[in-house]
C-alpha cells in the first residue's frame, strides 16, 4: 500500500470542481477536501492538512492568489505543493502568480493529461 494524499480543491466552479475530484480519485487519491471559494478553503484548512492544494484564480469572496498569500501569511501551507488553475493565461498575471512563489499553472480549459502528469510530478507519486 502507498503513501495516502490529501488534496484540497477550490473551485467556484461545480463542474471544474468535480472534474478535478473525478481524476484525482482515478489517480486513488479519495481524502479530497473542496473549497468553494478561498475563504471557505482558509477556514478548511485550519481543520485539515493537506499534501496538495488545487486552486482557480478567479473566484468569489477571495480569489486563488489572495488565498495563497493569506495561507502563506498564516502558516497554512508551509510544506504544501501548490497548483494554480485558471483561463488566466496572460503573461503579466503568470508572472505575477511566479512572483508570489506559485510555480506550477493549468490553463484552462484543462488538459486532463498534463493535470495529472503536474499532481504526480508535485506529489512525487511513483508512475
Amino acid at each position: 500500500m502507498g503513501k495516502k494524499y490529501s488534496v484540497m480543491v477550490i473551485e467556484d466552479d461545480p463542474a471544474s470542481r468535480v472534474l478535478i475530484c473525478e481524476l484525482l480519485e482515478a489517480m486513488g487519491i479519495d481524502d479530497v477536501v473542496e473549497a468553494g471559494d478561498g475563504k471557505d478553503a482558509l477556514l478548511k484548512l485550519y481543520w485539515n492538512e493537506v499534501d496538495l492544494v488545487i486552486s482557480d484564480w478567479r473566484m468569489p469572496e477571495m480569489n486563488g492568489l489572495e488565498f495563497y498569500k493569506k495561507a502563506k501569511e498564516e502558516e497554512l501551507i508551509e510544506n504544501t505543493a501548490f497548483l494554480m488553475v485558471s483561463a488566466e493565461n496572460e503573461k503579466v498575471k503568470v508572472i505575477e502568480a511566479a512572483k508570489e512563489g506559485i510555480r506550477d499553472y493549468v490553463v484552462k480549459p484543462i488538459d486532463l493529461m498534463i493535470m495529472q502528469k503536474k499532481i504526480k510530478s508535485l506529489l512525487k507519486m511513483p508512475d
